[in-house]
Parts: structure tokens; sequence; C-alpha cells
């Protein structure tokens, strides 16, 4: 399946064909200048859109006919720009903006990886000792597109991501294309990486009840998040203008708004539908929640709950699913990862509650309103 995350710069330019009449009274510096040469335009103007502004730019002829356009804006490149060495052009405007560099990307990178976990560390864990990342060309980049053997794959026109099974253990590699702005290499990391967390995290038979345009919306709104807690305008304008998720970014917005991330976290592992629905947004609380309790692979069996002290106070474990590598836990009928967070409504009081360690009979969990821990224990 293709996924494409901005559509592409270098496409063809939407050209007008303008006559300038010019009055004898005009002055000299009234007179309307290409964009590219700064000469004053004559007869016939050519009308491109600048990718990057999306504002209409008059090109005179002999520019128009200029054989390089620039990767970024799409508009025909003169001077002061840089050739990549995969063929791509920047024009001087936007090279200020590229991160040129590879150990630079591959920094910036690093970065957005801390920074995620530092955002969402209440509610997801990104992969990390099992991934890899790469700053890939153009070339290289397209020619992951014909890989055979990968289990799951995102693939678009700025990023990669593949994930693979060996022995039963997954692994991901996430290549981005070089010479992006700053902003967008950081959002297209973003995405990439949310990818691999769907990867490792929610189920195959989820995923493949999942719609491409929920899946995709749900990487953007993670890299939509992590750009507004950088307060950067510019590259949320770009997410939201974006369509190639058929308006499922905004869903997850506005569910994000009015719910929760960790509600948004709860459907994508175990929601009952495809995609968020703009008519009823409160279908996102409509989760498989036999499912989940029995997808877990080579499980124990679930055992019932012993009353206690914990039980008394409104907290009930009311199972436990068991494996090493992903044990779940279900308290109040909502299930918990290992180190999840979620909140349960008791009487009329809201609690935070992390899981902080599950074991085949016992759960310990924190309130994190007060820092106490209590523990859940199974009936023998």
């Amino acid at each position: 399946m293709t996924m494409v995350r901005h559509l592409s710069t270098t496409g063809c330019k939407l050209v007008i064909f303008l006559t300038l009449l010019l009055s004898p009274g005009r002055l000299l510096a009234d007179l309307e200048r290409c964009a590219i040469c700064d000469k004053i335009m004559g007869e016939r103007v050519y009308v491109s859109t600048d990718k990057v502004t999306q504002q209409k730019k008059q090109i005179c002829p002999d520019c128009f006919k200029l054989p390089h356009d620039c990767f970024r804006c799409g508009l025909p490149v003169k001077t002061n720009y840089v050739e990549l060495p995969d063929g791509r052009y920047l024009c001087a405007r936007d090279a200020k903006n590229a991160v040129l560099d590879d150990d630079e990307a591959r920094q910036t990178i690093a970065d957005v990886q801390v920074t995620l976990d530092r955002l969402f560390s209440r509610f997801v864990e990104f992969p990390g000792t099992n991934l890899e990342t790469a700053v890939v060309d153009r070339i290289n980049l397209m020619a992951l597109f014909a890989l055979p053997g990968n289990d799951h794959e995102c693939p678009n026109i700025l990023g990669y991501t593949q994930t693979k099974t060996n022995q039963g253990k997954l692994t991901h590699k996430i290549s981005v294309l070089s010479g992006l702005p700053r902003g967008e290499l950081k959002a297209v990391c973003a995405h990439e990486l949310s990818h691999a967390w769907v990867n490792q995290n929610v189920s195959a038979e989820r995923r493949k009840l999942l719609g491409g345009d929920a899946h995709e919306g749900f990487c953007e709104l993670i890299a939509y998040l992590m750009m507004d807690s950088q307060g950067d305008e510019d590259e949320k304008k770009v997410i939201l203008d974006n369509r190639y998720t058929r308006g499922q970014i905004l869903l997850f917005i506005e569910a994000e708004n009015r719910f929760g991330f960790n509600e948004i976290v709860e459907w994508m592992k175990y929601g009952a539908d495809a995609a968020l629905h703009g008519d009823d947004l409160n279908r996102i609380r409509n989760l498989q929640i036999t499912t989940r309790k029995l997808a877990v692979t080579n499980a124990s069996p679930t055992y019932a709950a012993r009353p206690g002290a914990a039980q008394q106070s409104g907290f009930v474990l009311k199972g436990i699913s068991w494996t090493r590598d992903r044990p779940m836990a279900v308290i109040n009928n909502k299930t918990f990862e290992l180190k999840e967070e979620g909140h349960l409504r008791i009487g009329g009081t809201n609690f935070l509650i992390r899981c902080v360690a599950i074991q085949p009979r016992a759960v310990r969990i924190r309130i994190m309103s007060t820092g106490e821990e209590r523990e859940l224990s199974l009936a023998e």
C-alpha cells in the first residue's frame, strides 16, 4: 500500500499567460517584475504557484524556460541555487532553510525521538532499541519501494518505514529524505516513528481492519502535536492543508481535544471502526474489549480477582492476560499494558493511574495525583 504524506513539489506548473497593457503614464517602478530574475515584464507573463507560500508568482518567458525547478517551491532556479547529489535543486531561499548536512539530519532525527518520548511517555512507548534510522537521497528512497520481504511498509515521498519480523522479534528501519527543511524533517520523522509504533503495538487483526486514511491520520496527529509543542505554526499549517488523509487528521485533532490522547491510543489498538466518523465522534469509544483480552498469543488463563482493599476502594482487577513480552491487565473494564496510563472514573471522580508492574497473578498501580501505589492480586 502506497501512502503519500506530502504532495510532490516537482509536478507540473500551473501556467497562465497574461498580456500587460501599459499606460503611457505608468511609472517604471510600478511595472511588474519577474519573480526569478527581477527584470521588468514584457507583454507575455507566466504565472506559477510557489508551493511553499502558496502565492502566485509572475515569471518572464526566459526564466520560465529554465531547465531546472526548485524541489521545494517548484519555481525555476537561475542563480545561487544548490544542486543535490540526486539531481534535485533548491532555490537560494529554500536552501537556507534546508538541512543539507547528513550528520545534522541524523541528530535531528535523534532529537525527535527524545521529544516524542518526553511528550507521550504517559501514553505510549516508541520503538528504540529495535529501531534503525537513515538519511537517504531520492534515488535510494525510491529504490526502497521495490524491496521484497517487508511485513509492514509505509512509503511516502519524504520517508519510508520498514518493519520486519525475525524469529518472532520486530525490527524497524526508517529512511528519511535528505535536504528537507528543518521543520518538515521533524514532522516526517515523527510521522514515520508513529508508523513504527503502530506496527509494533497494534495487532495484525486491528491493522487489517484499520483504514489507510485513519492510519495516516494518527501518524499526522503525532507530528501535529509535536510541532504544536514547538510552536511551529508553518508546519502545522502544512499538515492541516494536506488532503491525503481525506479529513481524518482533522477528526483526530478534534477527538484529541474532546476525549484526550489516551482515548486515541485505545481506539487505535482496539477500536471497532476502520476510521473516525465526523457525524458521531463518540464512536471512538466503541472498543472490542473481548477481542483484545483474548488476542494475546500463548497467554496464560485469565484469572478472576479476589476481593481486597484495592477492590473495595473502587479499583477492581478483573483479569490478566500474561506473556513476558506483552502482558495486559483489565482494571475496571479498561485494559492496561505495562507502564500505560489511563483515567478510571470511580464515583464522581476521575483518577489517572499508571500500571507500574504486571505479574502473572498480580498488578501494581500508581495513583498519579498522590503517588500512592496499590497492589491487586488474583485468586489462586
